[in-house]
């Protein structure tokens, strides 16, 4: 009987299920073995050589997997499909090399999702641990340690009560710093904006803003003071005004891609407030549940079978109309994105939100998100009208601009609006606007502004910049 390890008991449960008892899965309650924390651990006279060392807390758990082998004849590793996943299992093998002899085979399954079919399929095609990503973890512990042993007793001379620096977190200290500096640095620069309320002949509102003052285009800062404002206000209401031009121009809005790990954590920091941390457990127990698919992932693109599941689901829901000609592919900008593995969906498209019953109102939320901006992915382009309508005096000395947007085949903002924070304003519906005609001056206003500092970085926006970066 094949001994299965996977990283946690809820994974283990569920996949029990599936395999039936014809397979003993156990948990290794993720990683066995670390570096000791003291010096020598990573020798770098010596090519790098690691001293490892099983945990105190997973010397029982090695030991449970142990007892399985004397009795079982073949260990297949099914751990996370990542590089820390991989990294775990060549530790478990490394570990479990005393009960490894006497012919016994060892295999790496990995799947990207759990459920029935995605655990059957993966135990048909076992394969070798992967290599080079063991040595790309190794790589990359051996910098955590050599980083964090260096800096640490430094910073704990210097700020007595830190705790360790790390070869993340000191990157994320500096920006944090740096961007502390630039708004200590920082000094508000003060301008002004007029905007007006005019009315059509037919008497119907819209709101314009002045754009050309004294024949000339205006620029952020050409209005400085009350008095310059004062001054504008005048310029505005003692001439008479007329419409001179109403462009009105077809725009489409295609959807964003589905979510991977950095995307996930931004937007649930945005829409929910939620932090990197309560995000990723939220996200880990769907995933246990079968749920989502892997969720630690810098890659956009779908499996051809999620992408016909996603456009059956859009067909049935929404109509035919609602659906692109083909299918939409999704490729990563990042250079360094690996793109093993696919986004962040759910496993079954079919199976909406209001479908799904989960009490954790995190975990509710989360899917509510995932599922949505996955269906819209796939769905047609937002067909649009952008409305701009230039007002101005026969002198040509004051100009006014109203604009306007509307929405003529909503697409995927059906389903999904990520309605991002720096987009451009634009209004709303304009009132019929002909070409000629006058616009009625119902009130003019000045309104002051001051220049912002840079915001200080959030935990979403933290992780965008070292993405970037």
């Amino acid at each position: 009987m094949p001994v299965v390890v996977v990283e946690s008991p809820a994974k283990a449960k569920t996949i029990n299920k599936y395999l039936g008892s014809d397979y003993t899965v156990l948990a290794s309650y993720g990683h066995v073995r670390d570096l000791p924390a003291k010096d020598g651990s990573v020798d770098t006279e010596s090519d790098f050589a690691m001293t490892w060392e099983v945990a105190a807390e997973s010397k029982k758990h090695v030991r449970a997997i142990a007892e399985a082998l004397k009795t079982d004849d073949t260990l297949i590793l099914a751990t996370d499909p990542d590089r820390e996943g991989e990294a775990i299992s060549w530790h478990l093998r490394e570990a479990l090399a005393p009960s490894l002899k006497k012919g016994k085979k060892v295999s790496r399954v990995t799947f990207n999702a759990i459920t029935k079919d995605a655990v059957t399929k993966a135990m048909q095609h076992p394969r070798e641990i992967d290599t080079p990503l063991v040595e790309a973890y190794l790589a990359r512990r051996a910098l955590d340690y050599l980083v964090g042993f260096t800096l640490s007793p430094v910073l704990w001379r210097k700020l007595p009560g830190a705790k360790s620096a790390g070869r993340v977190q000191s990157v994320c200290l500096r920006l944090i710093v740096e961007r502390e500096m630039e708004i200590e640095a920082f000094r508000a620069r003060e301008y002004w904006t007029v905007g007006a309320t005019l009315a059509t002949p037919r008497g119907q509102e819209y709101a314009a803003r002045l754009i050309v003052l004294g024949g000339r285009k205006l620029d952020k800062f050409d209005i400085p003071t009350a008095e310059a404002a004062e001054l504008a206000v005048k310029a505005v209401t003692s001439r008479t005004l007329a419409v001179q031009s109403v462009e009105a121009k077809p725009a489409t809005r295609n959807p964003y891609p589905p979510f991977m790990t950095s995307t996930l954590q931004q937007e649930a920091s945005r829409k929910f407030g939620m932090g990197a941390k309560q995000c990723m457990n939220a996200a880990q127990r769907l995933y246990e549940a079968g749920h989502i698919t892997y969720m630690r992932t810098d890659g956009i693109d779908m499996a051809p079978e999620a992408v016909m599941a996603a456009r059956d689901a859009i067909k049935a829901r929404f109509g035919a109309n609602y659906l692109p000609d083909s299918p939409r592919m999704y490729k990563n900008k990042a250079k360094n994105a690996q793109e093993a593995h696919e986004c962040i969906r759910p496993t079954d498209m079919a199976m909406g939100p209001e479908k799904l019953r989960i009490s954790d109102s995190d975990q509710a939320r989360l899917y509510d998100l995932i599922w949505k901006r996955t269906i819209a992915s796939q769905m047609a382009a937002a067909r649009l009208e952008r409305t701009t309508v230039d007002v101005g005096s026969s002198d040509g000395q004051v100009g006014l601009r109203a604009t306007g947007q509307v929405v003529l085949f909503d697409g995927f903002l059906k389903v999904y609006d990520e309605g991002r924070d720096d987009e451009d304003e634009e209004g709303g519906r304009l009132p019929q606007i002909m070409a000629g005609e006058a616009a009625e001056k119902r009130s003019v206003t000045p309104e002051q502004h001051f220049t912002q500092p840079p915001p200080r970085y959030t935990e979403a926006t933290l992780v965008k910049r070292m993405e970037e970066l």
